[in-house]
């Protein structure tokens, strides 16, 4: 069935956190700058800031639906993927619940918190939009 996937075992926390990680580098590096040149002006102009709540949401969304094939930058490198509970393809819908609790979570110290806590090691941004993170058998393979 094209799109789908069997839900094999989840990816383990050191690898999701690191590819959280060199996630937010790829967002920080372009965004950054940016948000500097605003600090150093000094003006009164919102887009910036807009822009720095903004870019990790959308980045999120887009790679975790079927747009991105369930995978960052990041989990590409890390060989995981975000799937649905059972194991089809994401939704921009889900995509962006996920990415807006853990946009929010995270700045709480809540996700990460949830997802070493839970004895399935499934967070509460996995939860709430019915998903899951799992590992991929082979190198560059998209299910």
């Amino acid at each position: 069935m094209a799109g789908s996937t069997t839900v094999s075992s989840p990816a383990p926390f050191d690898a999701r956190w690191s590819a959280y990680i060199i996630d937010g580098l790829v967002i920080f590096v372009p965004t950054y700058p940016v948000v500097l040149w605003w600090v150093v002006q000094r003006d009164i102009v919102w887009w910036p800031l807009i822009l720095w709540n903004v870019a990790p949401i959308l980045y999120f969304t887009i790679f975790w639906s079927r747009f991105g094939r369930g995978q960052t930058m990041g989990m590409r490198l890390r060989r995981i993927r975000v799937v649905r509970e059972d194991g089809r393809d994401v939704g921009l819908g889900r995509a962006l619940v996920r990415a807006v609790v853990l946009y929010f979570g995270s700045g709480l110290g809540i996700v990460p918190l949830s997802v070493l806590l839970d004895r399935d090691g499934i967070g509460l941004h996995d939860r709430l939009a019915r998903t899951r993170v799992i590992k991929l058998a082979k190198w560059g393979d998209p299910n």
